[in-house]
């Protein structure tokens, strides 16, 4: 029961603060929000249903889409596939919007390295069952999800290795859902990409979807705005999503909501985070 009245004061006010806004600025992440999780890092497609939402989102007056991503920007614009929105990759150290593209400075004086540490991981890792290094240009990514649980220890001591190897200090690792980034030592993230984008739509409410730890500083980016995170534990995001098969009817709520404030709706499965 308190869940619920939870669920329905959220909805609420969720709906209120979008109706009421001038425009919207929806980002969102790609793995495990607009797709599911997979065991094989090369297979996450797109919900077609949120492509679709997607494209109705773009073609609405007031509203501006992003998808920010971990992933290579070639790579999440691909799977994405939606023409005319600004997309981020590798944590919004590449970003593209207004028609530009731009890499962070640091992080491409540092694409030598990131290749090094990508070559000796390769190499130590390809004895151990399920592990497997993702070279990103400018970041790169160990992945185990596929790892016994009795070798992930060996995985994390080649990453350490290799950094200690080739890092000189320039490249810093950080966490993942059961992964491992490697990313240039420079204070950037998601949260910055973010607040970039709200920055040319000053005024409209920002938005942020995401699921995992990388997707934190996001969710602080926008604390005037909405947070939603998708999944269970603590997060800084205000609202969640339970699962990602929720993230469609979440989407599709806040584009009814925008475009249409005298329909009556249905409720969306999004619940007040627990403070």
């Amino acid at each position: 029961m308190c869940i619920r009245d939870r669920f329905d004061s959220s909805h609420a006010r969720i709906r209120e603060r979008v109706e009421a806004a001038e425009g919207l600025l929806l980002c969102t992440d790609f793995d495990g929000t607009l797709a599911p999780i997979e065991t094989d890092p090369q297979a996450p497609e797109i919900v077609p249903e949120n492509r679709r939402v997607l494209r109705a989102l773009r073609d609405t007056a007031g509203v501006r889409v992003a998808v920010v991503s971990g992933r290579a920007l070639a790579d999440v614009r691909e799977r994405v596939g939606i023409e005319g929105i600004a997309y981020a990759g590798n944590h919004g150290l590449e970003l593209q919007r207004r028609d530009a593209t731009a890499v962070h400075p640091i992080a491409a004086k540092h694409r030598g390295r990131i290749a090094r540490i990508v070559e000796a991981l390769k190499a130590a890792l390809a004895g151990i069952e399920g592990a497997a290094v993702e070279d990103k240009s400018v970041t790169a990514t160990v992945h185990y999800r596929k790892t016994p649980d009795e070798r992930i220890r060996q995985v994390r001591e080649a990453v350490e290795t290799a950094l200690e190897r080739f890092g000189d200090g320039r490249v810093r690792r950080t966490g993942g859902k059961e992964i491992i980034e490697l990313r240039p030592a420079v204070r950037w993230h998601k949260g910055m990409a973010v607040s970039l984008l709200a920055a040319d739509h000053e005024g409209w409410l920002p938005i942020y979807i995401g699921d995992d730890t990388t997707d934190e500083s996001a969710f602080r980016a926008v604390e005037d705005g909405l947070a939603i995170y998708v999944g269970s534990g603590e997060t800084a995001a205000h609202y969640r999503v339970p699962t990602q098969e929720g993230v469609t009817a979440c989407l599709s709520a806040l584009a009814e909501w925008h475009a249409d404030e005298s329909t009556v709706r249905e409720p969306t499965p999004i619940e007040t985070q627990h403070t």
